[in-house]
């Protein structure tokens, strides 16, 4: 970048911000940054003496931005600094005139200095970039030996360049989500997505009566939400269930009628082949009430066809993976996506079990837990952005086993707001929802306890909603009851909620 249009760019943009009525800013920050990084050269090597006038320039720049916010400058002093600066170099001068000397509104100055500085950061964040680029070129052309894992430094490099991979003409991908209210179909289309929420069409039901209301109709397209449990308490089970429930009892609303609708798991611990067991045998006892199905006599394919015919009836297309969490980031997760998005999907839920697992490359360090939390954001900024429901399990810390050990009951009832999450104790900070899980066992029975904590953005419910109870059948999953008679209950050992044998709720306190 010429450094003489960047001094010409920067001295501009503080001449016309200083004009504008109503600031309460200017870029002095932005343009001492850039001042930095302009080097002026050792000798002058033309009769034009670069130099000196860079300096000389530098010193205008420097000056102007030590100014209070309430400066304003004439413009004819300016332009004779200016002239001085710039010594025999016409053109320089005429560059600096032309940015100066005409006559603004209030609209058309905002409008240029936006564009102003909207090119310097664009020049400035292209050099650091092509500086990243040769330090990386350099370091494998003459330091490779102090290189020790190529992957490593490979990701670390590509995490480094990703905040320039941005196109300059792109919308601000930080934004998640904007309206203008003075524009009334940019109004409509959010009223749009209200009213979607409202009639059931914007959410995504589960197949337990309990937990639709406990989620108040379902899971929100956008949401992230964390399903909270100690080691072996079926955190994968759980969520297996929702993944399939998901697919069975809803049709796809589009956002866009070209695409086709997809939901996608990402497993980093149990294998594809235990996962499709487990929805075989789930989806057979909901068909087949009170029996297990016998593996033996069925053959894979006939075990494939049935899986596949059972989640993809009411239209979705459904794709699970298994990942190795060491060699994946955020940013593998992101790609995924992307691609899947490219290939013409439009993917409306996310299930990874589970995020923790995966590193926390080109998060934000920080004191203990920061970098986690930090990839629980990005997370949710992401796939909220593409109204895409996110699910994943966490396991509880220590202290939240210690509280099993010490006796109490009603285990899940006493977790919202303790921060007992592994790892950091503000990942309920960053989520739409929790839903914390635990296993009890009475009378030689299993009981699946649930308890929802926070659920951003909805209203209060009753506190007998947001507990409930699933039993476990002998020896297999849970089944649904969205299409039967309500199975949960409000006490472990009670009976169903509407049943003769209904225990009233018990609250913790």
């Amino acid at each position: 970048m010429d450094n003489r249009l960047l001094l010409v760019k920067c001295i501009t943009l503080l001449y016309r911000e200083s004009m504008i009525t109503d600031k309460t800013d200017n870029s002095a920050d932005m343009v001492r940054t850039v001042l930095e990084a302009i080097k002026l050269p050792e000798i002058s090597i033309t009769l034009n003496h670069e130099k000196e006038h860079l300096s000389a320039l530098k010193e205008t720049a420097i000056y102007m931005c030590s100014n209070s916010l309430d400066t304003t400058y004439e413009a004819n002093d300016l332009l004779q600094r200016l002239k001085v600066n710039c010594g025999f170099d016409e053109k320089l001068y005429e560059a600096f005139a032309q940015g100066i000397e005409k006559e603004m509104d209030e609209p058309s100055l905002k409008r240029t200095v936006l564009s102003i500085r909207k090119f310097i950061s664009d020049s400035f964040r292209e050099t650091e970039a092509i500086k990243l680029v040769t330090n990386a070129a350099n370091q494998l052309r003459f330091e490779r030996d102090k290189i020790k894992d190529l992957r490593t430094f490979f990701r670390d490099f590509s995490t480094k360049l990703e905040p320039y991979q941005v196109e300059a003409t792109r919308r601000d991908p930080a934004v998640v989500s904007s309206v203008d209210i003075g524009d009334t179909g940019s109004m409509s289309e959010v009223f749009e997505e209200v009213k979607q929420m409202d009639n059931k069409t914007g959410l995504l039901r589960t197949g337990w009566q309990g937990l639709n209301d406990m989620l108040q109709g379902g899971f929100r397209r956008g949401e992230q939400w964390v399903l909270p449990a100690l080691q072996h308490k079926y955190k994968t089970g759980f969520s297996l269930s929702l993944f399939k429930q998901l697919a069975v009892y809803n049709t796809p609303v589009m956002l866009d009628a070209a695409k086709k609708p997809l939901l996608l798991r990402i497993s980093f611990e149990d294998s594809i082949l235990s996962n499709l067991q487990f929805l075989y045998e789930n989806l057979w006892i909901n068909e087949h009430p009170g029996e297990k199905p016998n593996i033996k006599d069925v053959t894979p394919e006939q075990m494939g066809l049935y899986v596949k015919e059972k989640l993809q009836a009411t239209g979705y297309h459904v794709k699970m993976m298994r990942v190795n969490p060491s060699d994946w980031t955020l940013r593998d997760l992101q790609n995924t996506v992307m691609e899947l998005e490219a290939n013409g999907y439009e993917l409306h839920a996310c299930m990874v079990d589970y995020l923790p697992m995966m590193p926390t490359t080109g998060c934000e360090d920080g004191p203990a837990g920061h970098a986690l939390r930090d990839l629980y954001r990005r997370t949710r900024n992401f796939f909220s952005a593409r109204k895409i429901l996110f699910i994943t399990p966490h396991q509880l810390s220590t202290d939240a086993k210690q509280l099993v050990r010490d006796g109490h009951s009603n285990f899940v009832q006493m977790l919202p707001g303790k921060g007992y999450f592994a790892g950091s104790k503000q990942i309920d900070q960053e989520v739409d929802g929790e839903l914390y899980l635990h296993i009890e066992k009475i009378n030689g029975r299993a009981y699946l306890t649930i308890q929802r904590g926070k659920h951003r953005g909805v209203g209060i419910i009753p506190d007998e909603l947001m507990y409930m109870v699933l039993p476990f059948p002998e020896n297999t999953s849970i089944p649904d009851d969205l299409l039967a008679s309500p199975i949960h209950s409000r006490k472990v050992g009670g009976g169903p909620v509407g049943s003769a044998e209904e225990t009233p709720f018990w609250s913790y306190t």
